[in-house]
């Protein structure tokens, strides 16, 4: 018998156990890390129709060439009031004009969660449309601006942000 086959070592049962056992421990882990990240992080979006959804996306294209054609912009404010968020929207035209005369509404859209979505009618003070939303949570959200005259809908936005605590006074 040689001097190196007498060092290397010998495959045993005993080896072999623990090279399956150490093998199915690895893929347990990865399982089990893989469902706790599928279930705590955020869910996709669902819809209601998905077909009538993508049937209408033609028409929000449209929409949207049309109000970049009209060169209006919008600078929307928020601000924490009590339990719920001040929104300020001030609407100009291409020469930077104000707009008036718009029915103006915001809603706050929870990324997952459509039972806490909450909207608001912005009122005019002759350069700002403002009003108050309430209550609204802690946590990241999508602000959505819609102005229409008539039935008409003439610009749309939306606004990610994250609503932070009310620091106490």
């Amino acid at each position: 018998m040689s001097r190196q086959q007498a060092m290397s070592p010998r495959l045993t049962g005993w080896g072999v156990l623990a090279i399956i056992c150490a093998f199915f421990f690895v893929i347990f882990v990865a399982n089990g890390a893989l469902i706790y990240f599928a279930l705590h992080t955020l869910h996709g979006s669902e819809l209601e129709n998905p077909y009538d959804e993508s049937q209408a996306y033609n028409g929000e294209i449209a929409e949207a060439r049309a109000q970049a054609e009209r060169g209006w912009t919008a600078t929307v404010r928020t601000q924490a009031q009590g339990e719920g968020e001040r929104i300020t929207v001030d609407f100009r035209d291409r020469t930077g004009a104000p707009i008036e005369g718009l029915k103006v509404t915001a809603r706050f859209q929870h990324p997952f969660d459509a039972a806490r979505d909450r909207q608001t009618t912005l009122a005019s003070d002759g350069l700002d449309y403002d009003g108050v939303a309430t209550p609204i949570a802690t946590g990241r959200w999508i602000l959505v601006i819609e102005a229409s005259r008539g039935d008409k809908r003439l610009f749309r936005t939306e606004n990610r942000l994250a609503v932070a605590d009310a620091a106490p006074n």
